[in-house]
């Protein structure tokens, strides 16, 4: 398998894997990109291969955000420096799995820039917040703000994973940020992605939207909740919803061999009710 990690331009974190030879899928990631530290390194590279491993025989990229965001950039903003990304690297058309604000980025790509999409799978995201998703959004902005980054980690597990890591994790979080620094290298990417993320409102360029979307979520989310995801299914006019019984909006991470393997036979051109988890 092939592998390379590193920064592009310098100030853009990516991984690339699989097959160099294979079809371009680009993976858009969440929230979490905002707090990372340090260079792209092997152990992350490796967690990664593993993650994706359903798609071995693809030209994987998984892409961050540049590092020290402009203030203001919205979701559209860091769409258009995906389709650079994806302009310089030759990529197009790309398959494409956002997870999480990732999926909302991925939104306007599609729409935006319909040439550089081939197929686009929205995980863990509707075309806008919840009433409880922003309220959580605008907490752990808050708490970015002032430094608080235990809190703000403790509470994003609280509020994403499913079952019992919700009640387990989160104080052993608080626990071990009396002795460690959580402080992402950029802490004001955090507050620019969570404002980004309560500013976003997809609905008026759904339609606008022409490759094959699989709309994939736990119907558990308490972010993105079942409305905001048929809302956004509905917009789109060849779309498909899989909901996940009883998952959270870890989706990505809590059940990644059975998601993968639906964004894969979807990316395949498999419809139908077969494809639903």
């Amino acid at each position: 398998m092939d592998l390379e990690y590193g920064m592009l331009a310098g100030r853009r974190p990516y991984y690339r894997f699989g097959d160099t030879g294979g079809d371009p899928l680009l993976v858009i990631p969440g929230l979490s990109d905002a707090f990372q530290r340090g260079d792209p390194n092997r152990g992350t590279a490796m967690m990664l291969t593993n993650l994706y491993r359903e798609f071995a025989d693809r030209d994987v990229w998984v892409v961050g955000r540049r590092r020290h965001l402009p203030v203001g950039s919205s979701t559209r903003d860091m769409a258009a420096a995906y389709a650079t990304v994806v302009d310089e690297q030759g990529l197009w058309p790309a398959d494409v799995i956002g997870v999480s604000l990732g999926g909302l980025v991925a939104q306007y790509l599609a729409a935006d820039y319909a040439d550089y999409v081939d197929h686009v799978a929205i995980v863990s995201a509707g075309s806008r917040l919840g009433g409880h998703g922003e309220n959580a959004v605008k907490q752990w902005r808050n708490w970015a703000g002032k430094g608080k980054w235990a809190d703000v980690l403790a509470d994003t597990v609280r509020e994403t994973a499913t079952g019992s890591e919700q009640t387990l994790v989160p104080p052993l979080v608080q626990f071990a940020g009396r002795f460690a620094n959580f402080r992402p290298e950029y802490p004001s990417d955090v507050v620019v992605s969570c404002t980004a993320t309560l500013e976003h409102d997809a609905r008026e360029i759904l339609g606008d939207i022409d490759a094959p979307t699989l709309v994939a979520a736990g119907d558990s989310d308490s972010l993105f909740p079942e409305p905001r995801l048929r809302e956004l299914k509905d917009g789109i006019d060849d779309s498909t919803l899989a909901l996940f019984g009883g998952v959270g909006h870890d989706l990505a991470t809590s059940q990644p061999r059975e998601l993968n393997g639906i964004v894969r036979r979807y990316f395949d051109g498999f419809r139908g009710d077969g494809l639903h988890p």
